[in-house]
């Protein structure tokens, strides 16, 4: 009895350690898009229409999506949820969202991967019954820098409180569900959905570098226009499955950003 218990421990282990390998967990930015919309018209998009980039982890998803205008480039949808990956089958559930109509959508995914682009096709069926239906999306694999994926930080994460001083000297404070921040952090990056009385806020996705107790991280893509080179630099402790941050962020002029953070992990102990 104990060597089987031994055995079937082992055999846990293993499975925890393959799913953790997954090929589709990372960070993945869009190429190319074909398919058919909820109204029956073909699309086919690239970068030149569209952007988007999406953070899967072993068990959530999350994803921000642009339009592309002439020289403009247009906030479309933020939404992030659990994936679920069943051989080559992926499916994505979302649970947080910038629209109220993806709230409650179902999808049904294919998956393959050809070096360091991921192939996803499948449906999308929206409340109403009408479906998107996805022949091809592509995304590329984006690279970070080396990390040590078991730093206790990553990980999915819901804000519980935070309190601080703006860059305008006022001092603020808010507690969910008031305000809600949605995180994702994985090695090298990290994407935030926020929501402000059940209004949809912002979203934002950048490079983070974790180094023993410090956290810095950076807006490559933001709804609120951050600037690309500001660092929000945090250290953290992490006390069971709770997050304490501290950080500042120093703008252009000098002035300073500060606040003091509390997440609890989602789906962790």
């Amino acid at each position: 009895m104990k060597t089987k218990s031994i055995f079937s421990l082992l055999m846990l282990f293993c499975s925890v350690s393959i799913f953790a390998q997954h090929p589709l967990v990372g960070t993945w930015e869009f190429v190319s898009g074909e398919g058919t919309d909820i109204d029956g018209n073909t699309f086919d998009y690239t970068t030149a229409n569209m952007r988007e980039t999406k953070i899967i982890t072993p068990t959530h998803y999350m994803l921000i999506q642009h339009i592309v205008r002439n020289d403009s480039v247009i906030f479309n949808i933020a939404h992030a949820g659990t994936v679920r990956f069943e051989g080559n089958k992926y499916m994505e559930t979302p649970t947080v969202t910038s629209s109220t109509a993806t709230g409650t959508t179902l999808t049904d995914f294919t998956w393959k991967v050809k070096g360091d682009q991921f192939i996803q096709s499948g449906t999308i069926t929206m409340p109403d019954g009408r479906k998107i239906i996805l022949d091809e999306l592509v995304f590329k694999k984006v690279k970070g820098t080396t990390a040590n994926p078991k730093n206790p930080i990553v990980g999915t994460w819901n804000q519980l409180s935070s309190e601080g001083t703006l860059f305008n000297g006022t001092q603020y404070a808010h507690t969910s569900p008031e305000v809600t921040r949605f995180d994702v952090i994985t090695p090298t990056h990290w994407m935030r959905i926020a929501h402000r009385r059940t209004k949809f806020e912002s979203a934002i996705f950048g490079p983070c570098t974790v180094q023993n107790n410090k956290v810095m991280l950076s807006a490559t893509i933001s709804t609120l226009n951050i600037p690309n080179n500001m660092i929000f630099e945090s250290t953290y402790r992490v006390e069971g499955n709770k997050l304490y941050t501290n950080g500042t962020a120093i703008n252009a002029e000098g002035k300073k950003l500060t606040w003091s953070d509390v997440f609890e992990k989602v789906g962790g102990k």
